[in-house]
C-alpha cells in the first residue's frame, strides 16, 4: 500500500492532537509519519465546543508530518465508550446483532436508540464451551456526530471510528510474546488511565478510570501549594519521587493508592491468574517513579513501549523524533490501514455506512456506465475504422476486378485473334506447302534436269498430283527428268504419261507411252538427236507435311555432271 493511500490516524487528547500514518511493506512496517500539535488551553471539544480550533490543529500537524491523505481513522477515548466481552451462542452476524442489542440494553443507562453499537466475535469461549466470546462496543450518537462533524470541517472521509484501547492491544501484539498468565497494558493519559487485560492474544477486558496525569498534577498542587504550571513541571521532573519526602504528601500518596487499587481490581476481574507482563504506554507513563510503583504492586518490572522497539525496521519521519512515543496510540490505530490490526470494529452509524454503500453503488454504476460508454465509443471508433478499411479494400478490389475484367477482355480478344490467325495459318499452310513443294521441285528440275528441257506447264492444285508438261531434246532427257524427280524426298511416284515426238519443222508425230523411269522409249535412237519431244508427266507428292530438303552446291553440280 502506498503511503499516500493509507488513512491518517487522529488521536485527540485534552492537551494535544496526534496524527500518524503507517506505510506497510512485504517485510512489515516500512515508514511512520507522525506529529503532535497543542490544542488551545482549556479547550474541551467533547463538551460541545466548536470544532474549528481542533481542525486547525489537526491540519497543522498533518502539514508538519507531510501527510496528505483525505481518509481518517479517529480514536475515541476508552472513557467515552462502553466495552464489554459477552458470551453468546454461535450465530450468523445478522442474528447475533439482535442478541447483542437486547443484551446491551440491560447494561447502559440510556436507550439503545441513542447509541451506536458494533461487535466482533473473538472465538470460542474458554469459560463456557460451545459458546462464543463477543466484544461489544457502544458510544453515544451525539459523540459520534461530533467526530463526523469534525471530519466534515476537515473535508475528510471517516474510514473508521475505533477505540484507543484497541490500538493499545495491537501495539502489545506486535511484540509477539505469549507468556503464560495474564498481561496488563496501561495507557496513562492526561485525564484517565486505560487498562487492557489480555490472555495470550485475546483481549479479555478493557476499562478506564479517571486517574490521569492531570489529577496527579492537581494532587501536587494541593500538597505543595504550587501553581498549575509549577505542579505540572514538578510532575514531569520529580513525579512520584516526591513520596520519599517527609512528611509524605497525602494527595499524591492517595493518587498512587487509587491507581494500584484500580489495577488490582482490574486484574482480579478476570480470575486469580498471575500477572506475567505489564506494559506502559503514553506520555504519562514516563512520569518518574510510576514504573516502580506499578512494579511493586505486581512484582513484575513494567515494560515501557516505544516506537523504536515496536517498529525496529521502520523509518521515523516526523518533525520531532521525541514525539514518536507520545503518538504511539495513533500509530497503533494506523496498523489497521496496513491490515495488521486484530480488530474490525468501527462505530460509524448504520445510516452513514448505508449512505456510503449507496453512494459507492452510484459511483460504481456511473463508472460502469462511463466504462460501457467508453467501450461503446471505442467499439464505434474501431468499427468505423474497420468499415473504412473494408471500404478501402472493397474499392481496391473493385478496381482490381475492373482491371482484371479489362485484362480478361483483352485476353479474350487476343485469344480470338490467335484463333483467327490459327485458322488462317491452317488455311495458308497447304498453300505454303504447295509453294514450297513447287519451288523445291522447280529448283530440283533446274539443278538436276537436262539443260535442254523446257517446262511449258506446271500445274499444282490442292488435293491433286503435280502435272508437268514440256519439251525435251530427246526421249532420254524426259526419262532422266523422271529419275531426277524420283530422287526428291518430296515425291513418292512419277509417271511419264505421254511423249509426243516432234518432227523437223515442228510437226507432231504420233504419241507413245513412256517406259519405266530410267529407260528410253523404243525408237528413240532412231529419232535422231534432232528430234524433240513433248512430254506429259504426273508427279505424286507426299500427303504429309513436306520435309525440308537440304541442298549443297556440290551436290547440284554433281548432278549436272552426271547428266
Amino acid at each position: 500500500m502506498l503511503l499516500r493511500d493509507a488513512p491518517v490516524s487522529i488521536d485527540i487528547g485534552s492537551f494535544s492532537v496526534k496524527v500518524a500514518q503507517v506505510q506497510g511493506g512485504r517485510g512489515g512496517v516500512r515508514a511512520l509519519r507522525f506529529a503532535e500539535e497543542r490544542v488551545p488551553d482549556d479547550f474541551h471539544w467533547e463538551a460541545g465546543a466548536s470544532a474549528a480550533p481542533l481542525a486547525a490543529a489537526i491540519r497543522q500537524a498533518m502539514r508538519r508530518a507531510g501527510i496528505r491523505s483525505r481518509r481518517a481513522v479517529f480514536a475515541i477515548p476508552r472513557r467515552h465508550v462502553i466495552v464489554r466481552t459477552s458470551v453468546f451462542p454461535p450465530a450468523e452476524r445478522a442474528q447475533l446483532a439482535r442478541v447483542v442489542e437486547m443484551d446491551l440494553a440491560d447494561h447502559i443507562p440510556f436507550p439503545v436508540e441513542q447509541v451506536v453499537v458494533d461487535f466482533q466475535a473473538l472465538g470460542p469461549s474458554a469459560e463456557q464451551p460451545g459458546m462464543v466470546d463477543v466484544l461489544v462496543v457502544a458510544a453515544q450518537r451525539d459523540l459520534v456526530r461530533q467526530y463526523l462533524e469534525l471530519a466534515r470541517v476537515l473535508r475528510m472521509t471517516v474510514a473508521a471510528l475505533s477505540v484507543d484501547s484497541f490500538a493499545l492491544h495491537d501495539l502489545v501484539s506486535l511484540r509477539k510474546e505469549e507468556a503464560p498468565g495474564v498481561q496488563l497494558a496501561m495507557e496513562v493519559g492526561r485525564r484517565s488511565i486505560a487498562v487492557n487485560v489480555s490472555e495470550g492474544r485475546r483481549l479479555r477486558l478493557s476499562r478506564s478510570f479517571p486517574l490521569g496525569g492531570l489529577q496527579l498534577s492537581a494532587a501536587m498542587r494541593d500538597d505543595f501549594g504550587l501553581s498549575p504550571e509549577e505542579a505540572e513541571l514538578r510532575r514531569l521532573t520529580e513525579g512520584l519521587q516526591v513520596l520519599e519526602r517527609t512528611p509524605r504528601p497525602p494527595r499524591v500518596a492517595a493518587w498512587v493508592d487509587n491507581v494500584r487499587g484500580e489495577m488490582r481490581r482490574t486484574a482480579l476481574s478476570v480470575g486469580q491468574a498471575a500477572i506475567s507482563r505489564v506494559y506502559l504506554v503514553g506520555a504519562g507513563a514516563q512520569t518518574p517513579g510510576l514504573a516502580q510503583a506499578v512494579g511493586a504492586e505486581f512484582g513484575v518490572a513494567p515494560i515501557l513501549l516505544s516506537a523504536a522497539s515496536l517498529f525496529p525496521t521502520a523509518q521515523l519521519r516526523g518533525p520531532d523524533p521525541s514525539a514518536a512515543d507520545r503518538c504511539l496510540l495513533a500509530l497503533g490505530m494506523g496498523l489497521a490501514g496496513v491490515r495488521r490490526s486484530g480488530f474490525t470494529i468501527s462505530l460509524l452509524p448504520r445510516e452513514v455506512t448505508q449512505a456510503r454503500r449507496q453512494a459507492l453503488a452510484q459511483r460504481l454504476a456511473i463508472a460502469a456506465t462511463l466504462l460501457l460508454a467508453g467501450l461503446l465509443a471505442m467499439g464505434y471508433t474501431t468499427t468505423k475504422r474497420t468499415v473504412k478499411q473494408l471500404r478501402g479494400r472493397r474499392a481496391a478490389l473493385a478496381a482490381e476486378v475492373r482491371t482484371k475484367e479489362v485484362e480478361t477482355k483483352k485476353v479474350q480478344e487476343l485469344e480470338g485473334t490467335v484463333a483467327r490467325l490459327s485458322a488462317d495459318l491452317r488455311e495458308l499452310e497447304p498453300a505454303h506447302a504447295r509453294r514450297y513443294v513447287a519451288l523445291e521441285l522447280l529448283r530440283t528440275i533446274s539443278e538436276g534436269a537436262n539443260p535442254g528441257i523446257i517446262i511449258t506447264s506446271f500445274q499444282l492444285r490442292p488435293q491433286q498430283p503435280l502435272r508437268l508438261q514440256g519439251t525435251a531434246p530427246a526421249m532420254g532427257a524426259a526419262a532422266d527428268l523422271q529419275a531426277v524427280l524420283l530422287r526428291s524426298p518430296l515425291v513418292t511416284r512419277v509417271s511419264l504419261d505421254q511423249v509426243e515426238r516432234l518432227a523437223q519443222g515442228g510437226r507432231t508425230l504420233p504419241a507413245f507411252r513412256t517406259q519405266p523411269a530410267g529407260r528410253a522409249p523404243a525408237g528413240d535412237a532412231a529419232a535422231g538427236p534432232e528430234a524433240r519431244v513433248n512430254f506429259f508427266m504426273t508427279v505424286q507428292l507426299r500427303t504429309e507435311k513436306a520435309p525440308k530438303v537440304k541442298r549443297t552446291p556440290g551436290a547440284a553440280r554433281g548432278g549436272r555432271r552426271a547428266q
